[in-house]
């Protein structure tokens, strides 16, 4: 296999993994539906730090590290699991929270300090995201070209870092249309219901170690 090869086929897993519903997409489009945009578009960078941060340590060789030391694959797991909870629980309180008055969905980023938190929040999330880590410790390991060249392993960081942002860049501006911020203002705790409680599955299943 080519090495142009290689990184279409990396390309698509990642794709794959992206496409797939998981912590960054519910946490991303309820900050759009909210009317959260500047904020949700730092967490999209703490996002894509945390696929880069991610590549990086991959190909450092983590995947390795983590297979001769099942403790240190279990610290990581039990964080992501750790922080889904946490996150899953809030929205689940939030959705027995009354309605807010729409005025109050729109929560422009004020000042270092807020765009600090947000970007923090999408590193944090992106950094402890088990489908991520699954993915960088498996699936990448095992379709990168054993004794690439350095141009190849910078190609793979760079493409990495173009397709997680414009994924979830993507996920921000389709959730932030009118008419789906018009409907989940209608259905705000329901939805906030429903993806705290997909979040907090996620969670339990990391705990579990599936």
């Amino acid at each position: 296999m080519t090495y142009a090869s290689s990184l279409l086929v990396l390309a698509g897993i990642y794709l794959a993994v992206l496409a797939s519903p998981g912590p960054n997409f519910f946490i991303l489009s309820q900050m759009a539906l909210q009317g959260r945009r500047a904020e949700a578009r730092w967490v999209v960078l703490g996002l894509t730090t945390g696929s880069i941060v991610w590549v990086l340590v991959s190909l450092a060789g983590l995947s390795a590290v983590l297979a001769s030391h099942p403790w240190a694959a279990a610290a990581v797991r039990l964080l992501g699991a750790a922080y889904l909870l946490w996150y899953g629980a809030r929205l689940l309180a939030s959705a027995f929270v009354p309605a807010r008055a729409p005025r109050e969905h729109a929560r422009p980023v004020s000042g270092a300090g807020s765009r600090l938190a947000a970007w923090r929040t999408g590193l944090v999330t992106g950094l402890t995201n088990p489908k991520g880590a699954a993915f960088w410790t498996s699936a990448f390991a095992t379709v990168l070209p054993a004794g690439a060249p350095p141009w190849f392993l910078a190609a793979t960081v760079a493409l990495v870092a173009v397709l997680s942002l414009g994924w979830h860049l993507g996920i921000t501006l389709v959730f932030a249309l009118p008419a789906l911020r018009d409907r989940y203002l209608r259905l705000e705790r329901v939805v906030n219901g429903v993806a705290g409680g997909a979040l907090v599955v996620l969670g339990l299943q990391r705990v579990a170690g599936r």
